[in-house]
């Protein structure tokens, strides 16, 4: 639990940053400390300063956190804002993966007894969070050859294919051999950085990109092996249930829940032949 902390008011903050039901992250405490001018008007209630920060602290250049600044354009003109996590998120759900921002404290398999599957749950010693945006560092890689050299190929592939084509998965002419995990890491912040983006100017409506072995194969090893670069984008695999349940996204998709496939009809028939699952006999 986050601890709290009094700024010259009977009202508390918290005491570190927090991910809102936007999908914002914001710290209360640093934006109170920060902007005197608001809470000499506002106090240090955190939802009335994350509703000044929304309507206006965020055009005006106000920093929601410690270590992102929303003025800062770099020399390569890519513009590092608060709530540019929630592009990763939509992009995600775009291309037809599934994500959630509610700790996961159980692990559930399934076995067959006596002909029927039965439900287990264990839990985890360790919570852990299926978020695509979990372990992202916003900042600019546009100088970094890499990163410039996928961009130029994604630029190159829609201009063949026509603005707003799909892309379903298709592997890049770029392949990296990272030979520890940090440099695994390195790269996958690079990849998330370069899927923002492309969203945030316009060249890709929705974008994923993730890595695969260079040979098909499925290896375990976190390095040892060469790997390529596949792209999803432009894709519409979300679905009226995801968008209900991830309003973070909201403010960062060009699609409304209308455009979505409504799978309402479908969320309490149980598990289908399409469903995967962990079973044990």
């Amino acid at each position: 639990m986050a601890a709290t902390m009094v700024l010259s008011s009977s009202l508390t903050v918290s005491a570190a940053p927090e991910t809102m039901p936007d999908g914002t992250i914001f710290d209360a405490e640093y934006y109170a400390q920060n902007n005197p001018d608001v809470t000499a008007v506002l106090g240090t209630d955190r939802d009335a300063l994350y509703q000044h920060y929304a309507t206006c602290g965020k055009a005006e250049g106000r920093q929601a956190y410690e270590g992102i600044d929303n003025t800062t354009t770099s020399a390569g003109s890519v513009l590092l804002e608060a709530g540019d996590e929630n592009y990763l998120r939509m992009g995600y759900l775009m291309s037809g993966f599934g994500y959630s921002l509610t700790p996961i404290t159980e692990n559930e398999y399934y076995t067959i007894e006596n002909g029927e599957v039965i439900k287990h749950r264990e839990p985890l010693e360790t919570p852990r969070i299926s978020d695509p945006a979990a372990d992202f560092v916003r900042s600019d890689w546009s100088e970094d050859p890499r990163y410039q050299a996928i961009k130029n190929e994604i630029i190159q592939m829609i201009s063949e294919k026509g603005a707003g084509a799909e892309i379903d998965g298709e592997t890049l002419n770029f392949t990296q051999y990272p030979r520890s995990q940090e440099e695994r890491n390195t790269i996958n912040q690079m990849l998330k950085n370069l899927s923002v983006d492309l969203m945030k100017s316009g060249i890709l409506e929705s974008c994923s990109l993730s890595w695969s072995s260079t040979d098909g194969y499925l290896y375990f090893e976190d390095w040892g092996y060469e790997m390529a670069v596949d792209i999803f984008a432009n894709q519409v695999q979300a679905t009226t249930s995801q968008y209900d349940d991830h309003p973070e996204i909201w403010n960062y998709t060009k699609r409304s829940r209308s455009e979505l496939y409504d799978d309402s009809a479908e969320i309490d028939e149980g598990f289908g032949d399409d469903w995967g699952f962990w079973l044990q006999n």
